[in-house]
């Protein structure tokens, strides 16, 4: 079938964090836990929003503009099962004070990270990312809409996660218990094959890439329409 296409490590790391809602920031011998306070433009510079009250910001200040510092964040799996870490991040570099005035009434100091270094764990194996990659990178058009469309598949038509199933090779299905929904991206969906005691993950393809969010129910219900045409049983769904 020839290679399949697939996101690039940067591009993943980028769509992490513009999926996930929280951060670590580890500087000056603290651990501070961030929660809807940073993004990434489209330069590529990690932008934090900061309590201008907090310990975080006075070290960052009292650094002359330049603080050491280590971001890590956890991918987690949006819908319920073993094993729910998918990846972690981290990214290193120096924090400093974005120029201008300081929002809301000075409470607020809005710092960026002057990248050094990254790594994205994944199952088992730690990819390096360069600066240059990272900034070029672009998220997956799916990254802010994947938690929502995993959760509703699940809570509103869970017999489909079991009808795709059906487009796994049947060698790989012997002793599974539970079927998840672990991934969705722009190229298809993951699905996390539960054994008694393991697990697998498979993926299936989408037949074209997909453009925009609203592109995936679309690319879904092409993928039951094979599955449905695949006459072998179901296994048991989430």
């Amino acid at each position: 079938m020839g290679d399949r296409p697939a996101s690039t490590t940067a591009e993943r790391l980028r769509t992490l964090l513009l999926a996930e809602s929280s951060l670590d920031v580890v500087a000056a011998q603290r651990r501070v836990q961030l929660i809807g306070r940073h993004e990434v433009g489209n330069d590529g510079l990690l932008k934090l929003s900061v309590p201008g009250d907090s310990v975080l910001a006075f070290e960052i200040i009292s650094s002359g503009g330049r603080l050491p510092a280590l971001i890590e964040i956890t991918d987690v799996a949006a819908v319920a099962m073993r094993d729910r870490v998918r990846a972690r991040a981290s990214l290193a570099g120096a924090l400093s004070v974005v120029p201008g005035p300081v929002g809301d009434g000075g409470t607020e100091v809005t710092v960026v990270l002057e990248l050094a270094a990254a790594e994205l764990a994944e199952r088992g194996e730690v990819t390096a990312v360069t600066p240059e990659a990272f900034a070029a990178a672009v998220p997956d058009p799916l990254a802010d809409r994947e938690a929502n469309l995993l959760c509703h598949l699940v809570s509103a038509h869970a017999d489909l996660v079991a009808w795709l199933a059906r487009l796994v090779p049947a060698d790989r299905l012997h002793g599974v218990r539970r079927v998840h929904p672990l991934r969705l991206d722009r190229y298809g969906i993951e699905l996390r094959l539960e054994f008694p005691s393991r697990e697998r993950d498979v993926r299936l393809w989408f037949s074209s890439p997909a453009e925009t969010a609203g592109d995936a129910p679309s690319r879904l219900l092409e993928l039951l329409a094979r599955a449905r045409a695949c006459r072998r049983a179901r296994p048991t769904a989430h």
